[in-house]
């Protein structure tokens, strides 16, 4: 699957949030978290 950027802004209480979740989940980046994020809420209301 061919991987496509997009740029998206969140406010500072947003990426505190997100950091968060990255530090728990260990992942790498806040993109990543987000993917995951994603991902998990279309598999569950698909």
């Amino acid at each position: 699957m061919a991987m496509k950027r997009v740029l998206v802004s969140i406010p500072e209480e947003m990426e505190r949030v997100l950091e968060k979740e990255r530090k728990e989940r260990m992942l790498e980046t806040i993109p990543e978290v987000i993917r995951v994020i994603l991902s998990e809420y279309l598999r569950k209301n698909a």
